[in-house]
Formats: C-alpha cells, structure tokens, sequence
C-alpha cells in the first residue's frame, strides 16, 4: 500500500511552531538581520550534501513553514531556539567560536532533538499528528534556520 504524501497545513504548522516555541528561553538576545546566504551554497559549505537532496524533496513544506513564520507572533524566538539547537552540536575551533564540523551530522542530531521534543511535549496529540507529518515539519523547519542563518556556518 503506497501512503500519498499529505502537504503540511498552516494550522498543523502553527501547532508544532507553538510546541517549539514552549521550549526554555534562548540566552541569546541577537537575532540576525544579514541576508541569507543561498541554502545550497550554506549546504555544502558545512558538509551537508545528504541534506541538499532532502530540503530539496521538501521544498513545498519549507515553503509553507516559510509562510507560516512570516505570521507566527513569536518567530524571532523559535529562531533563537533553532540556534540554541545548532550551538549543542556544533563544533567549535579552539577560540571557542563555531566552525565548519559534518554538517549532516548536525542536521541529523537537530532534527532529532526537534522530533523528540514535539512528541513528547504534553500538547502533543499522536492522533492527528502522524509521524510522518512531524518529519515533514521537523526537516522544513530547519532549512527555515538555516536560510535564516541560524542554523550551520555562513560562508565567508
């Protein structure tokens, strides 16, 4: 049996953004207002060349996450979390200031830490959030972060 692949709708987005959001405040009052570098580009600058061809097979969630942010009262903060998560993976050269390290790898560990927390916030209803849609969402949510570059290094 193939399972059609559902897009992500703007209420079920908004409620994963609200779990996210719930996590502890950032320490980090900077938000960033620099352009975006190309994700593409930011990709393979960090070594993450898997996750290339994966944002790119959800381009339309990350499109629709996008949407969502552009209303969402608290997007600054979601952000700042996104960094948090990307600063416990990172790796840091010996000034202390992150640096380039497997950038899939990193995506790897964020995506999970984003899915763990979704699914065991109290909120959470398994009902009407399958599995599959949290992955969806987890993956747009971080090419989100990392077009917003608070996710992996920019290049220089």
């Amino acid at each position: 049996m193939l399972l059609q692949r559902r897009t992500l709708t703007h209420s079920f987005i908004h409620d994963l953004l609200d779990i996210v959001y719930s996590l502890p405040s950032s320490k980090d009052d900077s938000y960033s207002l620099q352009n975006p570098a190309q994700i593409h580009e930011k990709l393979r600058f960090n070594n993450a060349y898997r996750y290339m061809a994966i944002i790119d097979n959800h381009v339309d969630d990350y499109v629709r996450v996008d949407e969502v942010m552009k209303d969402y009262p608290n997007s600054e903060d979601i952000v700042k979390k996104l960094r948090d998560m990307f600063i416990v993976v990172a790796d840091f050269d010996d000034e202390g200031i992150p640096c380039v390290g497997d950038g899939d790898a990193q995506l790897d560990r964020i995506k999970d830490n984003l899915y763990d927390t979704i699914v065991n916030d109290a909120k959470f209803d398994a009902v009407n959030h399958p599995a599959e849609k949290i992955e969806q969402f987890c993956i747009a949510l971080i090419a989100y972060g990392v077009s917003k570059c608070k996710i992996l290094e920019t290049p220089v």
